[in-house]
């Protein structure tokens, strides 16, 4: 039996048949039943990295986080900090991106809370029977919410191909030392002396005194003594640790997926997921940048299930008309696939094979109009 799969079109010609009405029936639907009164509700979303204006509109959250409290339950809106250091880097900054982009009060009627900590290493060890990883890294807010609402804006990713709900859960929903178990083959520090300042804070910091200070008053490693947990990336202020982007697309999907799982792990039907396929850019909302979308905008689509949520995103993308004056080379009819014209080393179809393998979910799925 297909997962069905709900769809929202772009078109309205009245106030009562207006995108946001749909919005808020279609996520009571999505929760009536599996959230419960007092409920904590983690409505995981992207808050865009400052000089991207592409990430989703916040008057689009307000309406789903009204929807929710309607049940009695407490949304927060949350996210993790990032790997990479930006506007996003820990807690601080990426609270007042938050806000710089209007996700605060009064325009959304929720709290913010970023769900790894302050510098991204609050987190839960989840066992998992992956065939990469046996335990991931969770955020602790995310894990110890009774409900998981993922919210993604739909786009392209350099590795990843598509940056579907899998990618918003399984990378999203990782604290940060986990993104970078996803991102490198291992990860070993490898100081940049023309950066490091000598400020000792990754090796006061570091759980096996794998790194020191050498005679030029340098950071070094001991290789052998490193396990690969990144906390240095943590604390270098100099950005003298860089991370290690060494994965294979397929290798970072499969891992992605992973996560995905450890994320869902215990939640059982309390998730709902929404993909927004608007603003559809070939890059991620991580850029400080917004490219031209690649095609018009389809719609939004709810479902129970991660896998068939992002088949069906991917199908619709395909199928769509690409845009000319924008990324796109060679995939502007329907049914050529835009994402792998721009990224062609990321065949994104690889995530919801294996997803499916794993039992997240399944690729068949019914279209239901909302």
């Amino acid at each position: 039996m297909s997962a069905p799969v709900y769809m929202i079109n772009m078109r309205a010609d009245s106030e009562n048949d207006s995108v946001l009405v749909r919005l808020k029936k279609l996520t009571r639907r999505l929760v009536e039943g599996r959230v419960e009164r007092n409920d904590f509700v983690a409505v995981k979303l992207h808050f865009g990295e400052r000089g991207n204006h592409g990430f989703l509109r916040p008057v689009f959250v307000r309406y789903i986080v009204e929807a929710i409290r309607e049940f009695g339950a407490k949304p927060f809106l949350t996210d993790t900090n990032t790997l990479y250091t930006g506007f996003r880097h820990n807690a601080v900054d990426h609270l007042e991106t938050a806000l710089f982009h209007g996700f605060g009060y009064p325009a959304v009627p929720a709290p913010i809370i970023i769900a790894d900590g302050l510098r991204g290493n609050e987190e839960v060890e989840v066992e998992i029977d992956g065939n990469h990883f046996k335990t991931v890294k969770i955020a602790r807010a995310i894990h110890e919410a009774d409900f998981l609402f993922a919210v993604t804006h739909v786009k392209g990713h350099m590795e990843a191909g598509l940056g579907g709900a899998i990618k918003n859960v399984g990378m999203g929903c990782a604290a940060r030392a986990g993104k970078q178990m996803q991102h490198g083959e291992t990860f070993f520090p490898e100081p940049r002396e023309e950066k490091c300042i000598g400020c000792r804070r990754c090796i006061i910091h570091c759980p096996t005194q794998a790194l020191f200070l050498n005679e030029r008053k340098k950071a070094e490693l001991k290789r052998e003594l490193c396990i690969g947990c990144a906390e240095c990336l943590l604390y270098c202020p100099t950005e003298a640790i860089e991370p290690s982007w060494s994965s294979s697309s397929a290798l970072l999907q499969e891992r992605m997926v992973e996560y995905a799982l450890g994320a869902l792990q215990g939640k059982g039907e309390k998730v709902a997921f929404l993909n927004f396929i608007t603003d559809v850019s070939p890059d991620c909302d991580c850029a400080p940048w917004h490219d031209a979308s690649l095609v018009p905008d389809v719609g939004i689509l709810g479902s129970h299930d991660i896998v068939a949520i992002d088949q069906a995103s991917g199908d619709l993308i395909r199928a769509s008309q690409g845009l000319p004056g924008t990324k796109l080379e060679k995939a502007m009819a329907p049914g050529t696939d835009k994402f792998l014209d721009v990224h062609p080393k990321a065949h994104w179809q690889n995530q919801l094979d294996y997803a499916e393998k794993l039992g997240l979910g399944q690729r068949a799925y019914t279209l239901q109009s909302v």
